[in-house]
């Protein structure tokens, strides 16, 4: 949370613990009074929940405070729409955000037919349902346009299936260096950044080695199911993927690394893709220590093994300096092989 309010120039100055009650967060009276406290101690603006709150604890939160109140779903878009480039990745965000305030919206038309209409969207009960309304017809319309780019991205992948050429997806977290390996295997000169979130839309290219590579947008840990729901028509070049190419980034902390490969998985299987051939490269060698590489590529074998039906190996590279990238192809054509197997 604190990497992402970053991203979008937000400064965290203070903070307030929630616990669950009986399986769900829930903020009790005494809870809202401290974090109004907190609010006026510091004179923030804006107000950030990491975890899912029911819609009524959000407009408490609003009401109590009087400050905008952002929570994790929101915060990505927010990341997202900095880098969003493509009209596709536009109306992605668009869906997403409309999807997830309707919710709250519809929460705010509630209370203010019972008289408790809270200080935002003010104009009464008309101007609230207007309001709703209008949103359910945007996300409907918006639905449309993106069912037409999906309808010419379809045609797209059928004239690629018809060409015979594999199709490899470069999949893995936010800086764990896609675009560049991207780059290096396929030539290309698509922007790289050390901000999170560069690669919104996919881009597919062929590479020098006789199959099609695809860079597509980083993962994301514990993500929110509007924002899978919304890039669906992204993630789904992944499933047409042959070849998956997870690629981790070797200076993080093994704990770390091997909660994104269990999450990975759970992406996997959420898009149906879980049961393809998978390639993990473990990435940034060059900064990572001989014997802390070696310790961490045999735990990642086994973890990999465990939760992917489909691994085929593991492979050290430096997309940056270009090492390693012969092993990590061999381990490409191997697992071709066994999907042509199959």
């Amino acid at each position: 949370m604190k990497t992402l309010s970053v991203l979008i120039g937000l400064d965290i100055q203070e903070s307030v613990t929630i616990r669950k009650n009986s399986g769900r967060y829930l903020i009790s009276d005494y809870k809202l009074r401290e974090i109004v406290e907190k609010k006026e101690k510091v004179k923030a603006e804006v107000i950030l929940i990491e975890p899912e709150l029911p819609p009524r604890d959000k407009i408490n939160i609003i009401k109590a405070t009087k400050a905008d109140v952002i929570d994790r779903t929101l915060l990505l878009l927010e990341v997202f729409e900095s880098n969003a480039g493509s009209k596709e990745a536009k109306l992605q965000i668009s869906l997403a955000r409309s999807g997830h305030m309707l919710p709250l919206v519809r929460e705010v038309l509630n209370n203010s037919k019972r008289g408790e209409l809270p200080g935002f969207l003010a104009g009464g009960t008309y101007a609230i349902d207007k309001y709703y309304r209008q949103l359910r017809r945007q996300v409907a319309k918006t639905r449309r346009e993106l069912e037409e780019i999906r309808i010419r991205r379809d045609i797209l992948r059928e004239r690629r299936r018809v060409s015979g050429l594999s199709l490899i997806a470069i999949i893995g977290y936010a800086n764990a260096g896609k675009t560049t390996l991207f780059n290096l295997l396929t030539g290309s000169n698509k922007e790289t950044s050390n901000k999170p979130f560069t690669t919104i839309s996919p881009k597919v290219s062929l590479s020098n080695l006789g199959f099609l590579v695809i860079d597509t947008v980083g993962f994301v840990m514990n993500v929110p199911p509007e924002i899978i729901e919304a890039f669906y028509s992204t993630l789904e070049e992944i499933r047409e993927a042959d070849v998956l190419l997870l690629l981790l980034d070797s200076t993080e902390d093994l704990f770390l690394i091997e909660e994104r490969v269990k999450q990975a998985s759970v992406t996997l299987s959420n898009i149906e893709s879980l049961y393809k051939p998978i390639v993990v490269a473990l990435n940034k060698v060059e900064k990572t220590g001989r014997d802390d590489i070696e310790e961490k590529r045999a735990k990642l074998y086994q973890t990999c093994k465990s939760v992917f039906p489909m691994f085929v190996g593991l492979a050290k590279v430096s997309a940056k300096k270009g090492l390693g990238i012969d092993e990590m192809v061999n381990v490409i054509w191997k697992a071709l092989n066994r999907k042509q197997a199959y």
